[in-house]
């Protein structure tokens, strides 16, 4: 039987009907389908209102079934199979133009007795303070260089070949992943400054070397909030002085000792402040607690393919996030 949609296959121009989907050549009594039938219910346009309403207007599904009168378990299959559309679309943000910042961190979640990690990456242009989030990535394991490189690799060349800075947080083989690429690389202020609260807070004081504890955090606190390379490097001096003190714990020894050896890095920003870097990641920070909130309120991100198509989402509607620059405009002249 033949199915073609029309009679090209036939020489002959007439025919009549033959049947409620076909027709029939006078002719040669050649047969043919006027139009092919499509097996399966019709395809269901998905809309992105009750999406909007989860990642904007923040309401859980439960709150969204029983507005819209229907049962919790059919709202939320319907639910899914609109994530999951809006998921296989292409990333719909553009990418600014202009030199760019590349930001990066990392989110860990245990889903199904394993680890996994999304990467989180943004690109601000240097002359602006709008960050653009590029679409989030999931990978097994933990954070590492040999993981991180490959999800640079997914950014467009075009888009690549433009970065000047990276900025991130001092996980393993941050600073090689600046090297391997020619980009200047400034590491998170803020990691560090947190690192030493924990050692050198001011509920410490029962413990012992209190005094030298909060010397540390002071020097620490004026070596990045400095712009002055000649006193930071007198701060610096002090600073080591205080690192190889016989009463400072092991840990803090430690820390200290980093600190000094990723100094120019942890200083990028005022080294080059013609780049405007930001001496933080604050501004993915602030997004992955945006997003832990809407996934601890959902819960409904049971697998790992769920959980990246539940952080798609989010990023979706809310794709830019303002990124300021550690060195002020006006002051850079």
């Amino acid at each position: 039987m033949n199915h073609d949609t029309t009679n090209d296959a036939c020489p002959h121009p007439k025919s009549i009907k033959y049947g409620s989907r076909r027709k029939q050549c006078v002719s040669c009594r050649a047969t043919w389908t006027v139009r092919a039938k499509k097996r399966g219910p019709k395809a269901r346009k998905r809309r992105t209102v009750a999406l909007e309403k989860t990642f904007v207007e923040h309401l859980t599904i439960a709150q969204q079934s029983r507005r819209a009168a229907v049962s919790a378990n059919a709202f939320a299959k319907r639910h899914a199979q609109s994530l999951e559309s809006l998921c296989d679309r292409l990333w719909p943000h553009p990418i600014p133009d202009g030199r760019l910042i590349l930001m990066m961190d990392a989110m860990w979640f245990h889903r199904q007795e394993e680890l996994h990690t999304v990467y989180l990456m943004g690109l601000r242009q240097i002359e602006n303070d709008v960050l653009h989030f590029l679409r989030p990535i999931l990978r097994p394991g933990h954070e590492s260089q040999k993981q991180c490189r490959g999800v640079i690799e997914e950014i467009p060349s075009e888009a690549r070949s433009r970065v000047v800075a990276i900025v991130s947080d001092s996980f393993s083989g941050a600073g090689g992943i600046g090297k391997g690429y020619g980009w200047i690389f400034q590491r998170c202020q803020a990691h560090l400054l947190l690192r030493l609260s924990t050692l050198c807070g001011d509920n410490k004081r029962a413990i012992s070397w209190w005094g030298g504890r909060r010397q540390v955090k002071r020097l620490a606190y004026e070596l990045m909030n400095t712009r002055s390379e000649e006193k930071a490097a007198l701060l610096a001096h002090e600073f080591a002085t205080l690192g190889t003190d016989p009463h400072c714990p092991m840990r803090l020894r430690m820390i200290v000792a980093e600190t000094l050896r990723y100094l120019h890095e942890y200083r990028a920003c005022y080294q080059h402040p013609n780049l405007r870097l930001p001496a933080t990641t604050n501004a993915l920070e602030n997004t992955n607690g945006r997003i832990r909130t809407i996934l601890n309120r959902s819960r409904g991100c049971r697998t790992p393919p769920s959980l990246i198509r539940w952080i798609t989402g989010f990023l979706w509607f809310h794709p830019t996030v303002t990124c300021r620059p550690k060195v002020p405009t006006e002051l850079r002249r």
